[in-house]
């Protein structure tokens, strides 16, 4: 590899291939990205690419961006990503949960009710208690003496999350962006609190600008440039189940409120499980994602499977026929950490799970800062400077 001063992107997932492919629509500098294994081969192929309009006013206008983004690389792909629509079905089976869940709906409905223009989440959500889930859902498979309330979300579904990454890795080729696989970042440079360069495989390269989209290595890499960033890790497990019997019906995305699991069932018939910590940021911790192979710890199998069993009664058994685990970060108020850092030429992207949901318009804010010394109507939200103890070089 050539020197030049360029962009370059440290993690080739979807969140670095996104990133690359707006600088790439906006300049023609020399854009480089590099992986230190495969593609799109870590964090964004152990994900579950749920895309759903929930969280908060931010996260819904990035979810804004990315659907309409999404919508127009299905519509003339340059690779094979692809939907498939499930629906969400949040369930309760203590009443403290069932209080949360109706909660969550009414101040959604306040909050609907002041909203002014696009920006407010109008899709369609449904609080059901238990006397109304069997009869208002076709819902053979749960057993609703032991759900107190559900919440049902119709417009949510998955995306193929390799797909999409080498969706926006074949259009940044295109663009001229080259991507460096089997690569990695030893050491970046900082002069003056200034990025200079970095490190690739040991060799220097001067830099115009460094963006850290490496996922659970965010940490290591905002390291090198002596940068703290407020992000944890908690573990993504997934299992995936076989059932007994064929299952002759389909399942929404079940998440149980009260455990933090999610199961779904793919077109072959396999139902996956994942967990996500219900304590968030408070629950997290920091792991080194180079020593965790993809066993899914045994209390937590056990765990899942006895939370599965509890809401599919009637389902026989299930086999684990395939695991993996992830690592997934967490941000102190679950947004993401997107843009300058305070040293200058060196940007994070950083997320509190949803990467995929968040990824495009997290790339649109990245190359406005970087490209126009814009900080977009994002900044308050999205930057480092929002909590307390952090500030960025502007």
């Amino acid at each position: 590899m050539s020197e030049s001063d360029g962009y370059h992107v440290v993690g080739g997932g979807i969140v670095g291939a996104a990133i690359a492919y707006h600088l790439s629509e906006r300049t023609d500098d020399p854009i480089h990205v590099y992986e230190k294994g495969s593609l799109a081969d870590e964090t964004t192929s152990k994900s579950f690419a749920f895309f759903g309009f929930y969280g908060d006013e931010t996260q819904y206008r990035m979810k804004r961006y990315a659907i309409e983004q999404y919508n127009e690389f299905m519509a003339d792909p340059r690779a094979s990503p692809g939907y498939v629509a499930t629906g969400r079905l949040d369930v309760a089976t203590t009443t403290d949960g069932a209080d949360a869940l109706r909660t969550n709906v009414e101040e959604r409905g306040d909050r609907l009710a002041d909203a002014r223009g696009k920006d407010a989440d109008t899709s369609p959500v449904d609080y059901l208690p238990s006397d109304e889930l069997g009869s208002s859902m076709f819902l053979p498979f749960l057993d609703t003496d032991h759900v107190e309330a559900g919440v049902y979300r119709p417009n949510v579904g998955y995306l193929t999350p390799v797909e999409f990454a080498l969706e926006y890795v074949e259009r940044a080729r295109e663009n001229g962006v080259t991507f460096h696989e089997q690569t990695e970042i030893t050491d970046l440079h900082v002069e003056d609190e200034t990025l200079v360069g970095l490190s690739v495989d040991g060799e220097f390269h001067p830099a115009e600008a460094v963006v850290a989209a490496a996922g659970p290595w965010n940490q290591q890499v905002a390291e090198m440039a002596g940068v703290d960033i407020p992000v944890k890790h908690t573990l993504a497990p997934v299992l995936e189940l076989e059932p007994s019997d064929p299952l002759g019906y389909t399942l929404p995305w079940i998440t149980h409120h009260e455990s933090g699991f999610t199961i779904r069932r793919d077109p072959d018939g396999t139902v996956m499980m994942t967990h996500h910590p219900v304590g968030g940021y408070d629950d997290a911790t920091e792991y080194d994602p180079d020593a965790w192979d993809d066993t899914v710890p045994d209390e937590i199998r056990e765990r899942g499977l006895e939370t599965l069993y509890s809401l599919l009664p009637d389902v026989e058994s299930f086999d684990v026929v395939d695991e993996r685990v992830g690592i997934r970060s967490s941000t102190p108020d679950r947004n993401p950490v997107v843009g300058w850092t305070r040293v200058e030429g060196f940007s994070i992207a950083a997320y509190s799970t949803s990467g995929i949901q968040l990824a495009p318009a997290s790339g649109k804010v990245v190359a406005a800062q970087l490209l126009d010394d814009d900080p977009t109507s994002y900044y308050e939200p999205l930057s480092i400077a929002r909590f307390d103890g952090y500030v960025d070089w502007r």
